[in-house]
């Protein structure tokens, strides 16, 4: 009877793996979308945008980024950065800290494009720290829509 009334009773090995069963078939999967495909033939006409860049060429505007690597993994880099989907940066060290340079040039100012913009990348290698700093000027330009 003590054989019989053991077996009966659960003991926690049981309970482990039925919790991780249980926690397994429960999988959760979210999924997001920005975008609704469009079903059949979609046509877009996009005019192309008229625009004109009033450019300062009286003062020199000027930016300067830094980003450090250390352990080839952790990297501490600026938060703003500016987009130009139509401007390469090239490729390599200092891709990030340009776009860096060219957000702080333009900080507090009324310019709305780094005009004619001139980089000088300096990368310092350490044996465990790489500091990559980035030094721009140009001239600022604002968009007049017509």
């Amino acid at each position: 009877m003590c054989q019989i009334h053991s077996c009966m009773k659960p003991n926690l090995s049981h309970a482990l793996i039925l919790g991780l069963l249980a926690a397994a078939l429960s999988g959760c999967t979210t999924t997001h979308r920005s975008a609704k495909v469009a079903e059949g033939r979609v046509v877009l006409d996009i005019a192309p945008i008229q625009v004109d860049v009033q450019v300062d060429t009286t003062r020199t505007l000027l930016g300067v980024a830094k980003s450090t690597v250390i352990l080839g993994v952790f990297k501490r880099e600026e938060r703003v950065h500016a987009v130009y989907p139509a401007m390469d940066f090239g490729r390599g060290p200092g891709r990030s800290e340009k776009t860096a340079a060219v957000a702080k040039a333009l900080q507090g100012t009324d310019f709305d494009v780094l005009v004619n913009p001139k980089f000088i990348v300096q990368e310092r290698r350490g044996l465990f720290v790489t500091t990559t700093t980035c030094q721009v000027a140009g001239f600022g330009g604002k968009f007049e829509f017509q």
